[in-house]
């Protein structure tokens, strides 16, 4: 019976080490598994790419009559270049409602795009119909969530028409928000207009990006952070919590700048030997504006998007 015990207590103890080898083994493969997926993404951080659209490239496009066709040409120049995610800064800014329909499948044919809609102050609601807020929670970027006001609420909002929202990757709101001295310095994950949060289109570009590794970056609202979460089993698992710094009771990232590759539209359109690696983000800019940034310079619209969509890929990939 001794023997026993002891035959019995030694298989025990056997198998307890090898599972414990396995667990080990497994824990280690899959640290291994993420320190590659985030060198990987921090390889990825610089790949932005971004085409200017100022006054003369929207005269070169054909101006207000020819500008939508002239769009499709150039979006389609760049899924040539195998891009991970196309974003448009207000697809919609050139109204022509006889080719809704057609224009939004033009632009979105083989791989579609995130483009946005508008928060304002003018107290007024452009297209916000039953249709477009079915659409929340999908499609548009948010969600509704009967807030207690920390962020800061528009009064006015603006949606493209029902046929761009449903052909697009995704729509979300884009909005920069000033320091004390009326600079852009950090990232908000979220902008309100009444009871809806939307989701800043910094967060919206980087998402569809981690997409490809099954990552996503979110507000635990629990907690009050943003994390890094996994998409396993139909579930979220937190990862981690990116580094942050709370002002004005938000929670927020300083952004750090950079500079990226950068064509006027008219370049872009012209230039037949542009080579990117496979993978890189491109930010299609038609809104010709600036801000004042830290270190009394200034960066464009353009430049402080990707150097937000930079940031929030730079916090994600380190350890």
């Amino acid at each position: 019976m001794l023997q026993f015990r002891i035959f019995v207590s030694k298989n025990i103890m056997k198998y307890s080490y090898i599972l414990l080898l396995l667990f080990i083994f497994c824990k280690k493969n899959s640290n291994l598994e993420d320190n590659q997926v985030f060198e990987e993404i921090s390889g990825h951080k610089q790949n932005i790419f971004i085409v200017d659209i100022g006054n003369d490239d929207y005269s070169y496009m054909g101006g207000r009559l020819r500008f939508r066709g002239s769009l499709i040409k150039m979006v389609d120049r760049i899924k040539k270049l195998r891009p991970s995610v196309i974003y448009i800064n207000n697809s919609f800014l050139i109204f022509d409602k006889r080719d809704e329909k057609l224009f939004s499948e033009k632009l979105n044919r083989d791989l579609a795009t995130i483009s946005t809609f508008d928060l304002n102050d003018s107290e007024k609601e452009e297209n916000f119909t039953d249709a477009v807020r079915e659409q929340i929670g999908k499609i548009i970027k948010g969600k509704f969530n009967d807030y207690d006001g920390e962020y800061y609420g528009f009064t006015g909002i603006s949606f493209p028409p029902i046929e761009i929202i449903n052909k697009s990757k995704a729509i979300c709101s884009s909005k920069y928000y000033l320091n004390e001295k009326s600079q852009v310095e950090f990232i908000y994950p979220y902008n309100r207009y009444k009871n809806f949060l939307f989701e800043n289109c910094p967060f919206t570009v980087v998402n569809e990006f981690l997409n490809l590794y099954n990552l996503k970056v979110a507000l635990d609202e629990n907690e009050g952070r943003i994390a890094l979460y996994m998409k396993k089993n139909e579930r979220m698992k937190k990862i981690k919590y990116l580094k942050n710094e709370t002002k004005n009771g938000h929670n927020v990232m300083a952004i750090k700048f950079s500079k990226f590759r950068k064509l006027s539209g008219k370049e872009f359109l012209e230039n037949d030997d542009i080579r990117v690696d496979p993978g890189y983000i491109f930010i299609v800019n038609p809104l010709d504006i600036s801000f004042k940034v830290s270190g009394d310079k200034s960066a464009s619209n353009s430049e402080v998007f990707a150097s937000m969509v930079y940031t929030l890929l730079d916090l994600v990939s380190q350890k």
